[in-house]
């Protein structure tokens, strides 16, 4: 295990590859012996993905579970302590080599799986940190790194697969031991999008509000609790430093404490007060098995949305909270979390916090729709906002009506002779591809109670396909003086978002963000073509590739060798 500092104070772990071959193997021998060598088809490769989450999954737990001493779980707090502040403070800044971002993001959710496993743990207090204890835990910390690493690939693989047609490979080298690689161009392809990216998907359009609606959160906690934010962070960060002599980066606390010291320091009543620390606690029984923590990013009982993590240790069990990963949390519930009516279960109880969350979910769409309108006068275009009724012949035609609805905007652009049916979706900002797929669901398959984005913009282009006469005339009416004409213009449904998603480069409705959108309706959006060319040894294959960027590829092939005569 190499450890890496950075900025001269943040230490990251960098497992070391020595490891791999025991698990490589031992995975291997089981996928040939179910499933032979390959070529594998699409069925056969979900298979295989899912029982090579199963065995990763069984061995990390296994790992932790046999690690008893508390002072590994600690060294992993401070792990996670020290990386979560480095993220947050330099987060703007490039990184290059072995330490970049996307090793910094895995790495991360790595850590909360160990942490977050540990609370199964029955673990024992008193092993001195030396060298005899640093020889015994290296491996281990090696070997979940690794596994870590292998959970996140294969889940990942799993869902672009389950997104993009004949995307995965498995492969076995000259030793039988399986590789697991993305087919085609496709490779190619996620890197072009990473580095357009820089890397992580950020760009996003969010409350306006002090830091994305942490200013409005603490007034809601105030407001519903009768609980002063500022004071529970005090709190927090006096019981820190008294214990920090015994804890560094980490304090373990009996777990009647904070809601103790909130009603006798702040005068919260108990009951509010166990309320509001139960909503933030993690514990062997609300947490997540790995799977789903590998596979649900989006569910709320996480470390990541729950920073008091309880360890039984000899025999109690103690709340464990750090200074970086309390921070985080409110972070990510008021940017990540309450726009899309998420929150705590046991804070919903609270009727009047309740209220606030809906509030913040009804609104968060508006400012999408605020951002688009801005830069639909920058261009002086004509348009229409929140339409549900169409105005024509002095009569209005209602489509706010099941199999139609409203449409966020309708956008006529001169440049490209297009009437542009938008809807604005608001979508969670998501880093990863298992994350990116309930993107996709939304978009692509809805689900039993509801139509899917494509389904119902496609009943709304239709509808004004054979309508076009009556929305001239709606404008018209809008624009009195502008003797609009849309007779020759075709009608395209798109969707605008907040942020960059994934399905946006295969969408069957063009999605685009906010900052595109512009170039968009002025004529100005072009989309990269690539050309690869693969040889083969026999032959060279010359690849063409454009928009929908992940469809299979149909092949030229030459004879770079052939008599052209």
């Amino acid at each position: 295990m190499k450890i890496h500092k950075l900025k001269g104070q943040y230490l990251i772990c960098k497992g070391e590859k020595y490891v791999e071959k025991k698990f490589r193997t031992a995975l291997s021998v089981l996928i040939i012996g179910k499933f032979g060598k390959g070529p594998f088809d699409e069925s056969q490769i979900r298979e295989i993905l899912t029982m090579s989450i199963d065995y990763y999954i069984k061995e990390f737990n296994s790992i932790c579970h046999k690690e008893t001493s508390v002072r590994f779980y600690q060294d992993i707090f401070t792990f996670h302590e020290d990386v979560t502040e480095f993220v947050y403070k330099h987060n703007d800044e490039k990184l290059s080599g072995e330490i970049d971002w996307t090793y910094i993001a895995g790495y991360r959710r790595i850590l909360k799986f160990i942490l977050e496993t540990g609370c199964d743990v029955k673990m024992i207090n008193g092993e001195t940190k030396n060298n005899d204890y640093l020889k015994r835990v290296t491996p281990k910390i090696d070997e979940l790194l690794f596994l870590g690493e292998m959970i996140l690939t294969c889940v990942g693989l799993y869902a672009e697969q389950s997104m993009i047609e004949d995307l995965a490979e498995i492969k076995f080298d000259e030793n039988d031991e399986y590789t697991f690689s993305r087919r085609h161009h496709y490779e190619f392809i996620f890197k072009d999008i990473a580095q357009e990216l820089n890397g992580q998907f950020t760009k996003t359009v969010v409350d306006d509000s002090d830091l994305a609606g942490f200013e409005d959160l603490k007034k809601a906690i105030e407001e519903c609790f009768n609980i002063k934010y500022d004071e529970v962070r005090t709190l927090v960060a006096t019981i820190h430093e008294q214990l920090k002599p015994q804890g560094g980066q980490i304090v373990g606390v009996g777990l009647p404490t904070l809601p103790f010291n909130l009603n006798h320091f702040c005068k919260v009543p108990i009951e509010t007060a166990e309320q509001f620390f139960r909503g933030l606690t993690l514990d062997k029984n609300n947490k997540m098995t790995l799977l789903n923590l590998a596979c649900k990013p989006y569910n709320l009982n996480r470390y990541i949305y729950k920073p008091i993590i309880v360890w039984n240790i000899d025999g109690q069990d103690y709340a464990h909270f750090g200074k970086n990963a309390w921070s985080e949390t409110f972070i990510q519930l008021s940017s990540n979390a309450i726009p899309w009516g998420k929150a705590p279960i046991e804070w919903l109880e609270n009727k009047c916090f309740k209220k606030y969350v809906h509030s913040k979910e009804d609104a968060h769409d508006k400012w999408l729709d605020d951002e688009v309108e801005k830069r639909l006068n920058n261009s002086k275009l004509f348009y229409d906002r929140n339409v549900k009724k169409i105005n024509h012949d002095n009569t209005f035609f209602n489509i706010d009506v099941q199999g139609l609805g409203e449409i966020d905007f309708i956008i006529i652009s001169p440049k490209t002779k297009t009437v542009f049916i938008a809807d604005c979706k608001h979508l969670v900002a998501r880093y990863d591809t298992v994350n990116q797929k309930n993107d996709f669901n939304v978009f692509s398959k809805g689900s039993k109670s509801t139509k899917s984005y494509n389904e119902t913009i496609s009943g709304k282009v239709k509808w004004f396909e054979e309508n076009k006469e009556k929305l001239n005339k709606h404008f018209n009416k809008k624009y009195p003086s502008s003797n609009i004409d849309i007779s020759d213009y075709k009608i395209e449904g798109i969707f605008i978002v907040n942020t960059p998603t994934l399905y946006m480069y295969n969408s069957k409705y063009r999605i685009y963000t906010v900052e595109q959108i512009e170039d968009v309706l002025n004529g100005k959006f072009i989309d990269k073509t690539f050309m690869i060319l693969e040889d083969t040894g026999e032959h060279e294959k010359i690849i063409n590739i454009k928009y929908p960027y992940f469809k299979k590829p149909k092949y030229v092939e030459y004879d770079p060798f052939e008599d052209d005569e």
